[in-house]
């Protein structure tokens, strides 16, 4: 919950989900520029992932989408992995990476002249960050299943 406080003094008016403040400023009969909103990280976070939900897909609908890219990455690399490794040398280490390299290219490409935006790249800390926050659930996950094997 966002807490709605006067701008002028501070005082508490109210309290709703980031997602109904409008609704409630109407209903009050509040003007938004009369009102200072103060929302905790979770709330922000809520808010993010209704507005995805509502204009880009739900969750199993996101999930999906990230594993396909998995899945296409985990094949490729692997079929990029093997022939590598058979490869007797590197004009054949080349060929083996250009499958990969072909198949990611429109996709670099659109990162490099910025008609693709990676939600990583946008979010505070941008490749740093996701890579923290990558890791700290990874940790706390694999603490998770190290726990249930004790």
């Amino acid at each position: 919950m966002a807490l709605i406080k006067q701008a002028s003094d501070g005082a508490v008016l109210g309290a709703a989900p980031l997602s109904e403040i409008d609704d409630w400023l109407a209903e009050m009969g509040v003007e938004a520029a009369d009102v200072r909103i103060e929302a905790t990280v979770d709330d922000l976070r809520l808010a993010a992932r209704t507005k995805i939900a509502a204009s880009v897909g739900d969750q199993g609908t996101l999930v999906g989408t990230a594993l396909d890219g998995v899945h296409l990455l985990l094949h490729e690399v692997g079929r990029m992995a093997a022939a590598i490794q058979a490869a007797p040398n590197l004009a054949a280490m080349k060929a083996a990476a250009a499958p990969l390299a072909e198949a990611l290219a429109p996709l670099v490409a659109g990162v490099d002249d910025e008609s693709i935006a990676l939600p990583y790249a946008v979010k505070p800390g941008g490749r740093a960050g996701a890579l923290a926050e990558i890791a700290a659930r990874a940790t706390k996950t694999a603490a998770v299943f190290a726990a249930d094997d004790e």
